[in-house]
This record gives C-alpha cells, structure tokens and sequence, in this order.
C-alpha cells in the first residue's frame, strides 16, 4: 500500500514536471519567434520604406508565429527604442534624425499613447529643443529673485577637490565644451566619472537650479551662485560637471543624475546671457 502511495506520487511528479518543461518550452519557442519577427521588422523599416510586400511577409510571420497585438507593439517599440537610443548617443538629437524618428515612429504604426511614458522619448525631445536654440521652463525648487526663471533643475551634489602635496592630478577625461563661440552641444568623447576621482570629495546634497541668469546651488549646508556672465566653460564627465569660472573663484565640481542635459541647458542658458549682455 505504501509503495503504491509512493507510485502515485511519483507519477504526479513527472506529470507536474512534464507540464513545467512543454510550458517551458513553448515559451522558447515563443520567444524566439518574437525575436525573428522582430529583427524582420527592423530590417524592413531600415531604409526608411515599408513596401506592401514587406507588409504582407510580417503579416505572415506575424500569423505563423501566433504573435498577438501586444507583441507586435512590444517588438515594435523595440525596434523604435534602439533606433532613440542610436540617436541620443551623444546627447544631442539634430533635425534630421528627430525627423528620421518620427518618419520611423509612423511606419512602425507607434501612436504616443504608445509613447507617453518612454523615458527616451522624452529625453530626445528636450534634447532637440536644445538644438533648435529652445530653452525649457520649470518650476524651481528655491525662491528666485524677481523676474528670473529656472530652465532646468536636478538633484546634485557638490564637490570640492582636496588639495595634495605636490603637482596636482589632472581631473579624469570629460568633454570640454567652451562657452564663447557656437559649437552646438555635444556629449561625444571620451568621458570618466568624476565620482570615483580620489582628489574630489563630496561636501554637500542639495539641488541645482539653471535659470536665465545664473546656476545656482542649494545645499544643506552651503549655496553657491555662479552668474553666466562668469562662466567660461563646461567639463562633462559620465556622473557630473566641473563649471570653470574667471578668477578668482576658480572651478566647481557636481555630481547629477543626468549630467548630458544639464550641461546642454546650462552651455545654452549661459551663452543666450552672454550674448544679450554684448547686444
């Protein structure tokens, strides 16, 4: 009886484990479906052309792998996602490929509901706001002085670099980007963060705020303002910025969750200041 106990038992084991293994399975053979459709589709929208035969052969992939709507969409959105990405490598989306974007984003039937709520896509659109010359309103965190408005705000941390006998170590690779001139905003080059540098140590927590007029700094300790009119150029590191002004107050050093866009709108706010201050 016993033994017949441990029969019963052990045949409801292999059946359970049966059943795991073929849904197991048939979720493979699911996914890999999706991947082929997937690199089909991103193949098909590549010259920017979605003829009506390249229609008619994803629709038939599409049937043959049983793939619902939602998969389309979730391998459309895909495709649409590494295409943004591509894009905003370097931080800085030009016309022609926001143009490319959008071309893309309706050949691939994406609506914005679709959209909405991509981190990128957002990203992207600042981005090429910057590059037409557009600067962004928000609210600020601090209290501004009269008529001054905030272009940006981001949690950061200040950093002082410590000073060491002997010649200095130089600051790890960043993009250098000089406030005087027109060079457009651009995040490409070599960069190292700036948080791991063991000459730099964090100070204090706070938030910094790009208005129209300054970058301005609250922290819980300290507050720092750095007028446009003295900036003079932006390091750009993968974690952070060093802003280096006229003498005498030499450099200062942040740390920000998303140092690309901070430093575009900062190079962008500093020289619309300059340049309103020379006309």
């Amino acid at each position: 009886m016993e033994s017949l106990g441990l029969l019963v038992v052990l045949v409801l084991a292999l059946a359970a484990l049966a059943l795991g293994l073929g849904a197991w399975l048939a979720r493979g053979r699911r996914r890999r479906r999706r991947v082929v459709y997937q690199a089909q589709l991103e193949a098909a929208v590549a010259d920017g052309v979605l003829t009506p035969d390249e229609v008619l052969q994803l629709e038939q992939l599409r049937a043959g792998g049983a793939l619902s709507d939602a998969e389309a969409r979730m391998a459309a959105l895909a495709v649409y996602r590494r295409a943004l990405v591509a894009a905003v490598a370097d931080a800085r989306v030009t016309p022609d490929e926001a143009a490319t974007l959008a071309h893309m984003q309706k050949l691939l039937g994406l609506t914005e509901s679709d959209l909405k709520d991509e981190v990128h896509q957002k990203r992207m659109r600042m981005l090429a706001q910057l590059e037409a010359g557009g600067l962004p309103l928000v609210a600020s965190p601090i209290p501004l002085p009269t008529g001054e408005v905030a272009h940006w705000t981001v949690q950061a941390t200040l950093c002082e670099r410590m000073a060491f006998p002997g010649r200095p170590a130089p600051d790890p690779p960043h993009v250098l980007l000089q406030i005087p001139g027109s060079e457009p905003f651009s995040a490409a080059g070599e960069r190292h963060t700036l948080g791991t540098s063991p000459q730099l140590l964090p100070i204090d927590l706070g938030v910094l705020v790009v208005s129209a007029r300054a970058v301005r700094y609250r922290g819980a300790k300290t507050e720092v303002i750095i007028d446009h009119s003295r900036l003079r150029a932006i390091a750009l590191f993968r974690d952070g910025l060093r802003l280096d002004v006229v003498e005498p107050e030499g450099s200062r050093y942040f740390l920000v969750s998303d140092p690309e866009l901070t430093a575009a709108v900062t190079l962008l706010a500093t020289r619309a200041r300059q340049h309103r201050a020379v006309v």
